[in-house]
């Protein structure tokens, strides 16, 4: 399917740093199979996000006594890569001083500020997390709720199943602790990185975050060969092979998060769940587009229009 004619390319030049010289693309790119699809039509509204027939999870993450019609935004951007053939719409993750969450008999969260949507099927051990599956996003800034690059934030994450780790964790903002991310230097990056127990943890690649334009992604996941292997592009161009494959620990199922964790800051050793410094009055938000989760099974990945 080619791009329609009234799509506006918002290319921007960028400087892409990778860690490792990618081998040949494992890929076919077509008509893959998608497994779950989170991409809103034109006449969603935020209020649908707490319904039990939403296509993420109505009830989790976000603060006590919050309601995803408080969180969810709709800005008026131009639709991101794969929205364009769905003819869905942007959608803005936002979070404030009342993005604190209370995990269920837990003490609430109060070094974090979280506001995270799930898939509703997503139940940790679903068709999700078997097989061979690529997981799709795009992002982008929202100037009127910009960041505090002064902190550590997690876009987009895949927590194992027991809540115990994550298998790969996307970031921006400055690391919290500098030599767990040794190879990171500046906070203006997208960047995204391996199981998150290990220490230092792996950075496969980074990426400016540069202003104002689509950033694109798909991660595919060997849920048993334990291998990840990433595509990135921005704007409207076809996503290229940038990472991979790679050996990664897999292992453990869970679910996908998409949306926005804040974590404090403060001094090394702290307990950055309940302990650090968070700002008053914070209005911060990302824009995502394009969320959908494809089979791969089969070496097909959705590359393009």
């Amino acid at each position: 399917m080619k791009s329609p004619a009234s799509v506006v390319a918002l290319f921007c030049t960028l400087t892409a740093s990778v860690f490792g010289a990618p081998t040949s693309p494992p890929a076919r790119s077509g008509t893959c199979e998608v497994i779950w699809d989170g991409r809103v039509s034109l006449l969603t509204t935020s209020a649908d996000f707490d319904k039990n027939s939403s296509v993420y999870d109505h009830q989790f993450v976000h603060g006590d006594n919050q309601t995803w019609a408080q969180i969810i935004k709709f800005p008026a951007v131009s639709p991101s890569l794969f929205d364009i053939p769905r003819a869905a719409k942007a959608l803005e993750v936002t979070i404030s001083d009342s993005s604190v969450f209370t995990p269920g008999g837990g003490a609430p969260q109060v070094g974090f500020r979280r506001s995270e949507l799930i898939p509703a099927t997503n139940n940790g051990t679903d068709a999700t997390v078997q097989g061979t599956t690529t997981f799709h996003w795009s992002i982008r800034n929202d100037p009127f709720r910009p960041l505090n690059y002064s902190h550590e934030y997690h876009p987009v994450w895949h927590e194992t199943a027991d809540y115990s780790t994550s298998e790969i964790t996307f970031l921006t903002g400055k690391p919290f602790n500098q030599s767990f991310d040794p190879t990171v230097h500046d906070p203006f990056t997208l960047r995204l990185a391996g199981r998150q127990s290990n220490s230092p943890e792996t950075t496969f690649f980074q990426t400016a975050f540069v202003k104002d334009v689509w950033h694109n992604f798909a991660l595919t996941l060997g849920w048993t060969t334990n291998e990840l292997t990433l595509y990135y592009s921005s704007g409207y161009a076809a996503l290229q092979h940038v990472v991979g494959p790679v050996s990664n620990d897999n292992s453990g199922g869970g679910q996908f998060h998409v949306g926005m964790l804040k974590q404090p800051t403060g001094p090394l050793g702290i307990d950055v769940l309940h302990e650090g410094y968070q700002e008053s009055h914070i209005n911060e938000g990302l824009i995502y587009g394009g969320v959908f989760i494809e089979n791969s099974d089969d070496g097909c990945v959705s590359l393009g229009l």
